[in-house]
């Protein structure tokens, strides 16, 4: 009579809950410690409406990815084992009935948590009147799903090892490769190729292959909807999909497994090749880039040493822990040597720019808007915001910029700026002579995609006095009048309100004092704040002055054209953003605020006119430029050397001497 097989073992189920039960019960124990923890500060409709939400979002995530890798080691950790691998597969049972059983059961290890706790919340609502069923039916679900991908995650990993301490390395390596990956790459990539700054499919792509990152950069509560909503539902659905996928193909694997890998890293032979060249890749990437940053070399052909050198260690370490013995490089030189080629000639690609990435300026027609990043003076709201650019002709402007940066590849890319940044003393002025600013620019294309480029550009007063040379031709978009009243009020929507408007570091001239026989100075630097009915002239004002390119005007160098045009003193603006309709009741009790701050110049009459007008700057207070207060800084200590009196913005100044 032929012996019957079963497909489940209630046996092995019920053991291995019993066994494994300290796991489950931590993790059931932990949730209800955070439920009770909270309770005791007050519970409240609010609260059990929000908190169950508000647990998905970070900590149940970490929960879902830590348990799921104990539970997998749990139930499948007879595979490790020689003699524990045997006995099982000596039941009658299927392959199919066994991996069925042991991943059923570590399923369990979470489900069982989940009901229980979803019950004893619910009650104790219900006692307290406070129950919010839709709130505890998605935490139940979300949370879930999310233990169910990661630990069918780490069950497909468990397929590939035959041992017990390489199945947690290779879960977290596998959970953050592509992250990791994307970023050394983005990093090598940056070396050798000039303007790379990063791929937008890249970036989406490995973070959608990053799952824990994901989750917890896309999962949150939204407050301004009323009742307040868990946001990030869909894409946990779209993971457990891919949880659905990986407990397939492990039960394939399992199904495949030769029983003998138990104690083996690699435990299926067709994967064993991808291991050694895959940590032979890694360790090139990772540990190259990393020897490079802190021993940099003269160029970036040094890189190409460290990443053939710890690339050739990553190979032969792989190659030793698949054949556990030392004695492997006269079997395995053949194969390292074909991952250094292979790295050889990747380099080799990307420096010779064999895929045209460099020589690549769009077209007019093909940009749809710009956004163009760079640091400028003065210091405020635009000194290292965004601009963004959307007009044609200037769009033409910036695309004229970015040729001009990449004819001049060869003189940049191949410049050492470590040092180059220069400064000297001219009158009692620091004056900057030479600079290097990081631009960057991010092409909206009208085909959807996204461009991204950096450059480092030099930045010299002969530079800028050519107005075809690429600082020459960014010191021009940056001063279009238009493109700077733009990017001041980007934030500010037509029915905004200026509510305030306060001028900083204005210098109040007050009579000196005498103190202890000797004459201090009491004049200080000061905010002065505008009264209401100024408001709406100071913003015609400035909007007019900007309009003129009078205000506004941006600066590459700290020359002396801009320490003498610029005061220190900035003009702050309040704007009060009202209740909108797509905004929620939140908007009705924490209105939005939007902050403009502009940098006040010599040039500005209009505004200029307002603030004297009230009374802001007269007899008795003033704006001081940056070469006046480094001409008073100088002077004051000075003074404080040698006990002499000193001038100072307003008149003298009689300090305290020695």
């Amino acid at each position: 009579m032929q012996s019957v097989r079963s497909s489940f073992n209630q046996t092995l189920f019920l053991k291995n809950l019993t066994r494994f039960w300290p796991i489950w019960g931590a993790y059931g124990a932990i949730w209800l410690y955070l439920f009770i923890a909270e309770a005791s500060s007050g519970w409240d409709a609010g609260l059990a409406r929000t908190l169950p939400l508000e647990s998905l979002c970070f900590f149940g995530i970490a929960l879902a990815a830590v348990f799921g890798i104990i539970a997998a080691m749990a139930v499948f950790s007879y595979l490790y084992s020689s003699r524990s691998v045997d006995m099982l597969h000596a039941l009658p049972m299927r392959r199919g009935g066994l991996f069925l059983t042991n991943y059923i059961s570590g399923l369990c290890f979470f489900l069982l948590p989940h009901g229980v706790v979803f019950l004893l919340l619910w009650m104790a609502e219900l006692l307290s009147g406070t129950a919010v069923l839709g709130s505890l039916l998605m935490w139940l679900t979300a949370q879930s799903l999310m233990c169910f991908f990661f630990y069918s995650f780490a069950v497909f990993c468990a397929m590939f090892t035959g041992h017990i301490l390489a199945l947690p390395v290779f879960y977290g390596i596998f959970n953050g490769l592509a992250g990791g990956l994307n970023l050394l790459l983005q990093t090598l990539a940056q070396e050798f190729i000039y303007g790379y700054w990063g791929t937008e499919r890249f970036d989406r792509l490995a973070l959608t292959l990053t799952p824990a990152l994901n989750l917890v950069t896309t999962l949150r509560v939204r407050y301004d909807l009323d009742p307040p909503q868990f946001y990030g539902l869909h894409l946990i659905l779209f993971y457990a999909l891919f949880g659905v996928v990986f407990t397939g193909l492990a039960l394939l694997v399992y199904e495949k497994r030769h029983l003998e890998t138990a104690g083996d890293v690699v435990a299926v032979s067709k994967m064993k090749p991808v291991f050694k060249y895959g940590v032979g890749f890694c360790a090139a990437i990772a540990f190259g880039t990393f020897l490079y940053e802190n021993f940099r070399g003269s160029g970036s052909w040094d890189l190409l040493g460290y990443l053939l050198v710890c690339g050739a260690v990553g190979y032969f370490a792989a190659e030793m822990l698949l054949q556990k013995s030392f004695r492997v490089f006269r079997r395995g030189w053949k194969g390292c040597a074909v991952l250094l080629v292979c790295i050889i000639a990747a380099v080799s690609a990307m420096d010779l720019d064999l895929f045209r990435f460099e020589r690549r300026v769009p077209q007019p027609y093909q940009v749809e808007s710009v956004v163009l990043v760079v640091d400028s003076y003065p210091s405020d709201s635009l000194c290292y915001s965004g601009w963004a650019v959307e007009r044609p002709e200037e769009v033409e402007q910036v695309l004229k910029l970015h040729q001009a940066v990449v004819d001049r590849k060869k003189e940049f890319d191949r410049q050492d700026y470590r040092g180059y940044w220069r400064q000297e003393e001219e009158d009692g002025v620091s004056v900057t002579q030479a600079d290097v600013l990081g631009v960057r620019l991010s092409y909206q294309m009208k085909d959807g995609s996204v461009m991204f480029r950096a450059y480092d550009v030099p930045v010299t007063a002969e530079e800028l006095s050519d107005l075809e040379s690429p600082s020459g031709l960014l010191h021009g978009i940056l001063n279009t009048p238009a493109l700077v009243e733009d990017a001041y009020f980007a934030g500010v929507a037509e029915d905004d309100q200026l509510v305030r408007a306060e001028v900083s570091m204005v210098w109040l001239e007050e009579d000196p004092q005498e103190q202890n026989g000797t004459t201090q100075n009491a004049d200080h630097y000061t905010g002065v704040q505008l009264p209401t009915e100024a408001l709406p002239e100071l913003l015609e004002a400035v909007r007019r002055d900007l309009a003129a390119g009078r205000l506004g005007r941006r600066y590459l160098l700290g020359d002396r054209q801009r320490l003498e045009n610029c005061y220190l003193s900035d003009l702050e603006l309040t704007f009060l953003r009202p209740k909108r309709e797509d905004a929620g009741d939140r908007s009705a009790s924490y209105p939005d605020n939007q902050y403009v701050r502009i940098g006040l110049e010599t040039t500005a009459v209009d505004t200029l006119a307002v603030l004297e007008k009230y009374g802001v700057i007269g007899p008795d207070a003033r704006l001081v430029t940056h070469a006046e207060e480094q001409r008073r800084s100088a002077q004051v200590e000075y003074a404080q050397s040698t006990g002499e009196p000193v001038s100072v913005p307003g008149g003298a100044v009689l300090t305290n001497g020695k």
